[in-house]
Formats: structure tokens, C-alpha cells, sequence
């Protein structure tokens, strides 16, 4: 069955052929983004012997080793005899981190002793073996707590010897959220309202503060103590993308940079509660990044099993096996504002179509990343993919070629029930023939709700993955 549950709503209007194959690259691109199958493949068991890791999975250090400690790296596949490890726990949170966790209960079966997870309300719970806490995003609330006590309780009573399957993926900034002593959930909450919501901060900038907030999120190595600890992790970011919000060198510390963002580049320090300014303020290292000695004597690894690439890699497989010029424009395309890089991709399908540059029509570009949607106070019902598609529809008004589709990995667009949408050369007509107003609903950020009325909002429901968004625009051949 397809994703698109409304897929025949979606193909009944406007340029049906177009949208046909706009919905198929999604699609195919959008299942790639599930790390069950690689998780299978990058652990297994054979006989009384676990092996972790492959040549295509490599295990690597938890965090970063400066050039003047360097680390062995661990060698391919890490080997454990299953006779001598008494315990195997399975924790986790995030978007993905029931599949991560499913592909675990596949290849160990009753060997996991326990297991701890929590994933996005919306989600089914299908894990055997292992307790699951639906919780929320992108605000938190009291499951994010509740299941992540469970979590910290569970991975203090390992002991060394025993392992720790830790499943990692985005969405977990929210979905672990045990606030930092002093601080309250409704604290967490606001924050991410005004930062996140409101300001349009990217992810990255929103999660360098709310981490330091909390006392479980990429802090696990504080809790498995000297168990050895393996973190499954599906990536929101390519490996190879640079961080956008990286902290700069001259920044003393992780703290003098969150204040920084606060204040300085998503303006709203002033409108945040006085207990979290408090807590960034006294800069307590309990709280901060992960030290050096923390982890580097440990038996603490990551393996990285998904990132976005592997959605885009397989859109643009799926596009040339279609026989269409693909170009991929970026895996990573992200923190701008999102009507912006709608009203450009606009823009650039007609270049394709009048020049057959920078792909030749029949073609595709292809987008992988994340952008914002700087909402302010009062939002109508929209974000940042539906922003997109609704912002190029006014630039690709009137086309007979253009069609222009945008869905999130995770199967919600932000906070709506829908996971962006669709649109072509007929969109703007349609719109005023049904009372629509694009021009009102861009402004007041209502574009869900734009697209509803259109028919043409993509309902995928949750799909168990977060490598962010995949953007396509078409262009199809001259008649």
C-alpha cells in the first residue's frame, strides 16, 4: 500500500500525471529512511557470539577524541561471547527509535533482559520485549518525563559486562525530557515554544539549549556508568553536512554559546523564564556536554545506521529508473525560512522548463534538510513543508509542467495532522475558485489548512523515521 493514504484525493485534480510521479519519488525516497533493515545488518548473532558492526556500520567512539588523545579505533565488528554478558537492556527515544529497537528484538529475542523506550503519540506500539511510553513533540510533556525516568532507572541497574542498546534518533531532544534539578517540564515547554515555535530557531539551535536543560539526552554515557553501552543512531543530518550552528571558537563554552542564541541570534532571552536563564547562567557542568573522561576509558560506542542521504539517494534512484534527468540540489538544504526556499524552487522549475537548466525536462531536483517556519505568537495551522509547497504555488501559477511536492520522514508536518502536500500550475486557480486565500494564509502561516481545502495535504500518518524533510520539483517533458 502506498504512504499517502489520500493518495486517490491527491490524483483526482489538477496535473494528475505529474503529481503520479511526484508522489512515487516521494514515496520510494521516504521508505528508504527506515533503519530497520540496517540495524539487521549491522548486528548480528551467531551461535553464542554477538557481533556489532560491519565495514558499512563501523562502530566508532561515543564523542569526539582531540587530536592529542587519539583512541584506537575499535576494531570491525566489536565481538561478545553471549555466555559471559548476564544482562542486555534496550533503551531509547525518538522518531525512530521503536524501529531501531524492533530490528534489536528481531536478532536477540529473549536475550534482551528488559527495555525501556519512548516514541511520538500518534505512533502503534509494537515492541514484544520492551516497555514503550508514547510521549510528546514537538513540545514534551509529562510521558517525555515519566518515560525518561523509566530510562535512567533501567540503565542504572546494568552493571559492567552487561550491554546497553541505547536507540537514538531525532525527535528525542523532546520525547527524553527529564528537566534538570530546579527546572520544571512546563519550563522545557515554554522554552521550546518561544525558541523553536515562535522565533524560528533550527533544530540544532533549539537543541544546543533545551540539552542543557535536561539530564538524559546525549548524556547516557553518565548512566550506563561501566556497562558497555552501544547507541543505535538515526541521523537527522547527512554525515558529512556541515553544522550550521556549530558554536564559534572564540565561545568560551557550551553555556556562553546557548546565552548566545538566547539573546543574540533567535532574540528572546528576555521572554523565556527566569529559571531557565538562571540554570544557563550558573553554567553547572553536571549538565553540560559529555567531558573527555566521562566516556574515553568506557565501552561506549555509536554506529550510525540512517541519515537523510539515503532517503535522497534512493528519490533520485527511483527518478532516473523513471527515466528522468535528476539533479540533487542538496541532502541538506536547511535553517532557511521555509516560503523563501519555496518561492526559489519556484523559480528554478521555471529555468528547467524554459532552459532545461539546471536538469533537462523530463527531470527532477531533488532537496533533503529541514527549514523554519518563524510562526510569532498566533499561528494559524501550517508548517514548514506545507509553507514550502504553498509559497511555489504562486510562482508556478498557470504551468502545465510544474508540479511541486514536499513531505516530512517522520509523517507530520510539525504541528499538524497532515505531512505537507502537493502543488502545480493549477493550485492558484483552484484556490480562488474555492474562496482561498493563498496570499492571507502564507502570512498568517495557515498552510495546512491551505492545502486541506484543496485537497491536496499529504495524510501518511507517523512513519517511524526523522531523516527530515525530501523536497521534489518536476518538470515534465514539452508536449
Amino acid at each position: 500500500m502506498s504512504i499517502f493514504r489520500n493518495r486517490d484525493e491527491i490524483l483526482s485534480h489538477g496535473n494528475i500525471e505529474g503529481r503520479r510521479t511526484v508522489l512515487d519519488i516521494l514515496e520510494a525516497g521516504i521508505e528508504a529512511g527506515d533503519p530497520y533493515p540496517n540495524v539487521r545488518k549491522a548486528i548480528r548473532v551467531e551461535g553464542n557470539k554477538l557481533y556489532v558492526g560491519t565495514d558499512d556500520f563501523p562502530p566508532g567512539p561515543l564523542g569526539f577524541v582531540p587530536p592529542t588523545r587519539p583512541r584506537t579505533a575499535p576494531s570491525i565488528p566489536l565481538v561478545f561471547d553471549l555466555d559471559q554478558v548476564e544482562n542486555i537492556y534496550v533503551t531509547g527515544g525518538g522518531k525512530a527509535a521503536q524501529r531501531e529497537a524492533k530490528a534489536l528484538e528481531d536478532i536477540l529475542g529473549d536475550r534482551i533482559t528488559a527495555g525501556c523506550v519512548n516514541a511520538k503519540k500518534g505512533d502503534s506500539i509494537y515492541l514484544d520485549r520492551c516497555e514503550v511510553t508514547l510521549a510528546g513533540h514537538p513540545e514534551p510533556d509529562e510521558e517525555s518525563v515519566s518515560g525518561a525516568q523509566e530510562i535512567v532507572d533501567l540503565m542504572h541497574t546494568a552493571q559492567k559486562g552487561d550491554i546497553i542498546f541505547e536507540c537514538e534518533s531525532g525527535g528525542g531532544t523532546a520525547l527524553i525530557t527529564l528537566p534538570a534539578p530546579g527546572l520544571t517540564l512546563a519550563d522545557i515547554q515554554e522554552l521550546t515554544r518561544v525558541m523553536y515555535l515562535e522565533h524560528g530557531a533550527s533544530i540544532e539551535a533549539a537543541n544546543a539549549v533545551r540539552t542543557l536543560l535536561t539530564t538524559l539526552r546525549l548524556k547516557h554515557s553518565r548512566h550506563a556508568g561501566d556497562a558497555t553501552l552501544i547507541m543505535i543512531s538515526t541521523a537527522e543530518r547527512a554525515a558529512d553536512a556541515l553544522n550550521m550552528n556549530q558554536r564559534p571558537h572564540h565561545m568560551g563554552d557550551e553555556y556562553e554559546y546557548a546565552i548566545y542564541l538566547l539573546k543574540e541570534l533567535y532574540p528572546c532571552w528576555d521572554e523565556i523564564p527566569e529559571a531557565v536563564r538562571q540554570h544557563l547562567l550558573r553554567r553547572d557542568p553536571a549538565y553540560g556536554h559529555l567531558r573527555l573522561e566521562e566516556w574515553f576509558d568506557k565501552p561506549h560506542y555509536r554506529i550510525r545506521v540512517m541519515g537523510p542521504e539515503y532517503m535522497v539517494n534512493a528519490a533520485e534512484k527511483r527518478a532516473q529508473e523513471l527515466g528522468l534527468d535528476a539533479g540533487v540540489l542538496a541532502v541538506s538544504l536547511s535553517n532557511l525560512e521555509s516560503h523563501m526556499v519555496g518561492d526559489a524552487m519556484g523559480q528554478i522549475a521555471h529555468e528547467i522548463e524554459r532552459r532545461d537548466r539546471p536538469v533537462r525536462a523530463p527531470g527532477v531536483l531533488l532537496m533533503g534538510g529541514e527549514n523554519v517556519v518563524a510562526t510569532g505568537p498566533n499561528p494559524g495551522l501550517g508548517g514548514r513543508n506545507s509553507e514550502f509547497v504553498t509559497s511555489a504555488a504562486r510562482r508556478i501559477a498557470g504551468s502545465k509542467r510544474i508540479v511541486i511536492g514536499s513531505a516530512d520522514s517522520d509523517g507530520s508536518d510539525g504541528p499538524t495532522p497532515n505531512n505537507g502536500g502537493i502543488v502545480d500550475g493549477h493550485t492558484v486557480k483552484r484556490a480562488r475558485a474555492a474562496g482561498l486565500d493563498l496570499v492571507e494564509d502564507l502570512r498568517t502561516h495557515n498552510t495546512c489548512a491551505f492545502l486541506r481545502g484543496l485537497g491536496d495535504a499529504f495524510d501518511t500518518g507517523i512513519l517511524r523515521t526523522n531523516v527530515q524533510d525530501l523536497r521534489v520539483v518536476y518538470v515534465s517533458g514539452r508536449e
